[in-house]
């Protein structure tokens, strides 16, 4: 009996089978995308259309992309699971959920929005999971800032860009449809067919188990980090903050608030930027959003 799942992830987008088959002649090294179509589809309008967030996830609603209660999309919850999914694949090995340090796009402003545009990209909910030396996992679902010469800041409205990164083929992308009762119905019908063609034969999709020290803590993983906070006093705050954090690149905006500012610290372990940032704030600099840089 062979127990088959192409439509689990990405819609009608070939994936399970290119890295089980395909791609097995590589070690896969990296897999990160953009897995959930309705929020994709919300940040799009943001993005293009300077909607706020609440709008766009009304449109999206409206529009059947977004269920009634859109929390499983919106906070991150159904790219976790098919992360969790890929990263089994991938790596040979169970990966849950609970697992995976997860952040949906709830918080996502139209500030930040303008704020990646400065920075020179677009701000996109990602997947991703790398294997480090140790063997271990470092695997993420999170809000990034992806720059404008990736593959994956062009996938907007509905559609999933999953970019796996081999050892041999280098960056492959698979793009589609992530959603929608064609295409998935495509990715079921093609299952059944490969059942048939290998009816009394077996197929074999496999991983192993798992356990709680696979993954690593995702806060010891070297990030660069977008911050936007506000303050009463812009230059010392900033100055504080290249105190802390070394140096940064300050953002601005057009018709930004007074007393608001923005940058993106250099790379190092999330962990320190985060005590750094603890201490920013005792120092009176109130934070209001951060966001990692995806390097994809």
């Amino acid at each position: 009996m062979n127990f088959l799942f192409e439509a689990s992830v990405g819609g009608g987008i070939p994936i399970i089978r290119p890295i089980s088959q395909c791609l097995a002649a590589n070690d896969v090294i990296e897999i990160a995308g953009i897995l959930n179509g309705t929020t994709n589809f919300i940040l799009t309008k943001m993005i293009h259309e300077s909607m706020d967030f609440q709008d766009a996830l009304s449109l999206a609603q409206k529009l059947g992309y977004a269920e009634r209660n859109p929390a499983a999309d919106v906070e991150g919850d159904d790219a976790c699971r098919k992360i969790c999914i890929l990263a089994s694949l991938a790596f040979g090995r169970h990966v849950y959920p609970e697992q995976v340090h997860t952040e949906g796009i709830t918080k996502i402003s139209l500030a930040d929005v303008e704020y990646a545009e400065q920075w020179g990209g677009v701000v996109k909910l990602i997947g991703r999971v790398k294997q480090m030396e140790s063997g271990k996992l470092q695997i993420i679902v999170c809000p990034m800032f992806i720059p404008r010469e990736s593959q994956l800041a062009n996938v907007d409205d509905v559609f999933n860009g999953i970019m796996v990164r081999g050892d041999s083929t280098g960056d492959v992308v698979f793009y589609g449809k992530g959603a929608g009762k064609l295409p998935t119905a495509s990715a079921v019908v093609a299952d059944v067919i490969d059942c048939v063609k290998h009816f009394k034969a077996r197929k074999y999709l496999y991983w192993g188990e798992g356990s709680p020290d696979y993954i690593e803590d995702y806060l010891d993983d070297k990030v660069s980090m977008y911050v936007r906070a506000s303050t009463d006093n812009e230059a010392l705050a900033l100055g504080n903050a290249g105190h802390l954090l070394g140096k940064i690149n300050h953002l601005t905006r057009k018709n930004a608030p007074a007393g608001e500012i923005a940058f993106v610290t250099e790379a190092m372990p999330e962990r320190l930027i985060v005590a750094n940032l603890k201490k920013l704030s005792e120092l009176g600099v109130t934070i209001e959003n951060t966001i990692r840089i995806g390097e994809l």
